[in-house]
């Protein structure tokens, strides 16, 4: 447990740097001496939550694990947030899958998807929204390029209670999971 003296040694390695730097006499009393003051408050005070989260993950491996985990995971999340071009792609390799089909042996459900995204990419109204770790994808009422009044009206848009009911999508980890479950069975074998 030598690691848990973490915390003396920098405290002894800060108090040598502040004996060694002095401020020149010029400095004293202006906002660089304000300035300096600040930056090595916010140093000591990071330092010490950094001290104190290592003395804590000793105490508690469990609970340390537990958030490490969870950062990572929404590191990585973050990192394999998909874009429009991801979407894009992927809804183009669904669309090439479906054209092998005939007509009469495609799933139903399979191309009513497919028809009302390309639809709504055709008309400019769909839209994508990126929180971080997921996207969401939804089907605006007007077009984006649309100068209507209806169109600016801040009335007329998409409200917050009735949002959930435009959304067609959901991305996350590279993936944009209602039309790859959508695209499960899509040919004969779709029963």
């Amino acid at each position: 447990m030598q690691f848990l003296r973490v915390g003396g040694r920098i405290t002894a390695l800060r108090q040598r740097l502040t004996d060694r730097t002095q401020m020149p006499e010029r400095f004293k009393g202006t906002f660089v001496e304000k300035w300096v003051q600040y930056w090595n408050g916010l140093v000591r005070d990071y330092t010490e939550v950094a001290v104190g989260v290592v003395r804590e993950s000793y105490t508690k491996p469990k609970k340390a694990l537990l958030y490490g985990s969870g950062v990572l995971f929404m590191y990585q999340a973050s990192l394999k947030n998909p874009d429009e071009e991801a979407f894009m792609t992927l809804l183009r390799g669904a669309t090439n899958r479906m054209i092998t089909v005939p007509v009469e042996l495609q799933n139903p459900v399979s191309a009513d998807y497919l028809l009302t995204l390309e639809r709504a990419i055709n008309q400019k109204k769909l839209r994508l929204l990126s929180l971080g770790i997921c996207t969401i994808l939804w089907v605006d009422l007007y077009d984006e390029d649309d100068c209507t009044y209806p169109a600016i009206c801040e009335y007329t848009k998409v409200g917050v209670f009735n949002f959930h009911e435009r959304i067609i999508d959901v991305g996350f980890w590279n993936q944009y999971w209602r039309l790859n479950s959508k695209m499960r069975n899509y040919d004969v074998n779709y029963l």
